[in-house]
């Protein structure tokens, strides 16, 4: 379980967050979403302690993220940002053994390297492993950081907008990835715009506006027009397929 108690956040005199309070089941892909400004990455940052907690408490499991350490934490919880810059010439397979290292420190194992390799065939990476991080398009580097994440095998993974720079075909696989990984009992918290891939691939909805959550519960539950005309300022209509909401843009 992850749990968010009365968690506020201000720069200055501008809140941020007004007392957030969640409890998120484990084993789903739970999807943050709301329109800019919302507080989305601003509770992403506290939660993945990116920035300091002002007030509250932010727990994932038995581990409170205020007194437990930074080694046992990266056990716990991986994070990918917005902002990733990633120093040194690296190749592919040595940014992934990277994410090994709270494991290995420094000294990696035949079992690091067996992780190294299925994660670059579950991501489809083969073709990239040897080649330079600079030497890749936007949409491979991201595809490439989000491996290396997942490649650190923490039960909780905080994923912020990793849908960024990839074309339908990458989203979708990823997409599918992480739900793979909820089966195994991870748990991926994840920041998205595009709210048909949540509607599609989350079990949990949490809905953000002006820093306070507004509605938590199944996408065909809280993804309805009303709910959208809410967040967003937008006339929607709501087909389904599938049993899933599809948010269609009215137009004007």
């Amino acid at each position: 379980m992850i749990a968010v108690e009365n968690v506020s956040y201000a720069v200055g005199d501008f809140a941020i967050l007004h007392d957030v309070s969640l409890t998120l089941p484990t084993g789903q892909i739970i999807a943050l979403i709301g329109p800019n400004g919302a507080g989305k990455s601003t509770l992403f940052s506290l939660m993945s302690r990116l920035n300091p907690l002002q007030s509250g408490k932010v727990a994932f499991g038995e581990h409170d993220i205020a007194t437990t350490d930074a080694k046992s934490l990266a056990k716990v919880v991986a994070m990918l940002t917005q902002e990733n810059h990633v120093q040194g010439r690296l190749r592919v397979r040595e940014l992934l053994m990277f994410g090994r290292y709270p494991y290995h420190q420094g000294r990696p194992t035949q079992a690091d390297t067996d992780k190294v390799n299925e994660i670059i065939h579950a991501f489809e990476l083969e073709a990239l492993a040897d080649r330079f991080l600079s030497d890749l398009s936007g949409g491979q580097r991201q595809r490439v950081l989000i491996a290396m994440i997942v490649c650190q095998d923490t039960p909780y993974l905080l994923l912020d907008e990793p849908l960024n720079n990839l074309d339908m075909y990458h989203a979708g696989r990823l997409m599918r990835k992480l739900k793979t990984l909820t089966t195994q009992g991870k748990t991926v918290v994840i920041v998205l715009h595009d709210i048909n891939q949540a509607a599609q691939f989350a079990d949990t909805v949490v809905m953000m506006k002006s820093g306070e959550v507004v509605s938590v519960g199944a996408p065909v539950d809280v993804l309805t027009a009303k709910s959208m005309k809410a967040l967003y300022d937008v006339d929607v209509t709501v087909l389904t397929h599938n049993g899933k909401p599809v948010i269609v843009d009215v137009m004007q």
